[in-house]
């Protein structure tokens, strides 16, 4: 063993040089042969990639850019098809994935054809037109949604509950109220509002309106052309099924227990009830609020048909 051990370096044992130099030739130590790294093994590479080369063009077939295969003509030189080979292995994909947060339902991977340095601006360029495209698309389902919107507004202001509010924001969502308005915007961050909701405080236009701002809200509204309506149980109210919504309509809801008040009662154009049959006085406010809602729905759908 005395001769593998004097050949033998620990240095150069681990590195691709040693790999290949470190041999005892009398002893014929078992290593890479050192040929592999001569002159003649390189050339002999050379040529085998001609080979190859002149095997593509015997076939006479290329892979085009939308990864068909297509003819090569016959007459072209060695160099030629070098050159072919080379754009063959030059070509790539690109990948651009639109990321998370600016698309959500919008999101998408486009494949952008990069032949070269040469057209690197270009691929930038095509980067700057779909990200100008996205925001235009996403600026345009927007003002779709806003515009497909119905004119009325749930006021809320009222109910302090978060399980109500955020089953009415879940349901002036689904039916595309133009808002909902609340006594406390902060309530929208909590997360047991935020479970219930199911993310409709994203789509739904939240008002916050303080219980002492309702009368100039609601004054204000009236003054641009809402009629004022009161989810109530009173002397005077009108049954929800034989009662014909306005088309801009502002609907307050009362308190879980103790109703709208009287001072709002007042400056209502009429209160509507729901025709109930059992003995339990009354039904839960988000319960009410979205039967109401329905039946405005339901009207403004029939009339438009």
């Amino acid at each position: 063993m005395e001769g593998y051990l004097d050949a033998f370096d620990p240095k150069k044992s681990v590195t691709p040089a040693g790999i290949f130099s470190t041999r005892v030739e009398e002893l014929e130590f078992e290593c890479v042969p050192a040929t592999l790294m001569d002159q003649e093994t390189r050339e002999d590479l050379r040529c085998s990639m001609a080979n190859d080369a002149a095997a593509i063009k015997n076939e006479s077939l290329l892979v085009d850019n939308d990864g068909k295969c297509k003819e090569i003509p016959g007459n072209l030189t060695e160099r030629q098809t070098v050159l072919l080979v080379q754009d063959i292995s030059l070509d790539f994909q690109r990948k651009i994935t639109v990321s998370k947060h600016e698309m959500q339902s919008f999101s998408s991977t486009v494949l952008l054809e990069n032949e070269g340095p040469l057209n690197s601006l270009l691929g930038i360029e095509k980067e700057d037109q779909l990200l100008d495209q996205l925001l235009h698309l996403k600026t345009v389902a927007f003002e779709k949604l806003n515009a497909s919107r119905q004119d009325i507004i749930l006021v809320a202001s009222l109910i302090d509950r978060i399980p109500n509010l955020a089953g009415l924001a879940r349901t002036c969502e689904v039916f595309r109220a133009s808002a909902l308005t609340i006594a406390d915007k902060n309530i929208v961050k909590d997360k047991q509002f935020q479970l219930i909701s199911v993310t409709a405080e994203k789509w739904v236009p939240i008002v916050e309106v303080p219980v002492s701002s309702m009368k100039i809200f609601l004054e204000k509204k009236k003054q641009e052309g809402f009629s004022i309506l009161g989810l109530e149980q009173t002397a005077n109210s009108i049954s929800l099924d034989r009662y014909v919504f306005p088309k801009r309509t502002a609907l307050v809801l009362g308190r879980e227990k103790e109703g709208i008040p009287v001072d709002i009662i007042h400056i209502l154009d009429a209160c509507i009830e729901i025709p109930q049959l059992g003995i339990v006085r009354s039904l839960n406010v988000h319960v009410s609020g979205a039967i109401a809602l329905w039946e405005y729905t339901r009207q403004q759908r029939s009339s438009s048909c």
